[in-house]
């Protein structure tokens, strides 16, 4: 799904950025956004990359895992005394 999303994404920014290029009428704010385009749409496109060769390689991991250990509530019904 990742790969989809920034393929689809890269895409999209391409055209948006491209359109507004081409019917801009060359005021400081479009021109900010047709440069925000592209860099956005180079961003999403090395993600792109970044997803083919994981997907080539068959790695099915997460790029980043989490350590997050959730806090023992009370609301459970369920609370045990351990010792600390």
């Amino acid at each position: 799904m990742d790969l989809i999303n920034a393929a689809c994404c890269t895409l999209f920014f391409f055209i948006a950025s491209v359109v507004l290029a081409a019917l801009s009428h060359k005021s400081e704010a479009e021109i900010a956004a047709v440069i925000f385009g592209f860099v956005v749409m180079l961003v999403y496109g090395v993600n792109t990359g970044v997803c083919v060769r994981r997907w080539r390689l068959g790695d099915q991991r997460p790029l980043q895992t989490s350590e997050y250990t959730r806090a023992r509530t009370a609301s459970r019904g369920e609370v045990e005394t351990r010792p600390e």
